[in-house]
């Protein structure tokens, strides 16, 4: 026969042969598409969200032509923007899931054209075509024979200003440098890119010259972490 005790005259362990424990646990990319333990501020703004990203492949670099992330923020309501934004303190901000994409890049250019790999007839009609028509063009097309675009990649904005007067853009603060290159880690980590797969917006499509160049040194070789959550599976 089970033996059951009150309540009151159960008896617990003596608080001196008690400790608390820390147990540290890596970042990694939750249910609902946000990572978790790395520090980041989750500020979600619904209107950024437009369906159910692939992979995502790639990483797609900007600046924000603010000088306040608040500014930024206020913009990406109107549904224009990227998954995360990084503010001169270093402050990261992730406002969209990892799940969904953004619309943040744009018509893309043609890759082989800007690379010189064409066949010459499809070169000469790209040629002919105006963003749009070329953009669609290369959107048929497997990653990595085009550019990455809003539905494959992830979106980060780093809080800067371009200065019309010297055709210059803000350098990152040594606080943006240290989060980007944070961020760019995990997600390399989390979805198993390179360097080769981060790319300056105007690299991709007509952006003002420099927007996202000088943000990101690279440093491929970090080991892979695995996700203890992916959608459609449970740890």
């Amino acid at each position: 026969m089970r033996r059951f005790v009150e309540v009151g005259d159960s008896a617990t362990s003596n608080v001196a042969n008690t400790r608390r424990a820390e147990i540290s646990v890596d970042p990694y990319v939750g249910e609902n598409g946000y990572v978790q333990n790395a520090g980041f501020v989750h500020q979600p703004i619904a209107a950024l969200e437009r369906g159910s990203i692939t992979g995502p492949v790639a990483v797609v670099l900007h600046r924000t032509v603010s000088t306040t992330a608040s500014s930024a923020l206020n913009s990406f309501s109107g549904g224009i923007g990227t998954h995360f934004l990084i503010d001169k303190d270093g402050t990261t901000y992730q406002t969209a899931s990892l799940h969904e994409y953004t619309a943040h890049v744009g018509p893309i250019k043609s890759r082989c054209l800007a690379e010189g790999t064409c066949e010459a007839e499809e070169a000469k009609r790209l040629r002919r075509m105006g963003p749009r028509d070329g953009h669609n063009h290369e959107k048929v097309k497997p990653y990595p024979d085009r550019y990455p675009k809003n539905e494959d990649s992830v979106g980060i904005e780093v809080v800067a200003m371009y200065h019309e007067s010297t055709e210059s853009w803000d350098a990152p603060t040594p606080e943006q440098t240290s989060s980007i290159s944070t961020l760019i880690g995990l997600l390399k980590r989390f979805y198993g890119f390179g360097d080769k797969d981060v790319y300056a917006h105007d690299t991709i499509s007509r952006k003002t010259s420099g927007e996202g160049q000088g943000l990101y040194a690279g440093d491929d070789g970090a080991p892979q972490l695995r996700m203890p959550w992916q959608r459609g599976t449970h740890p």
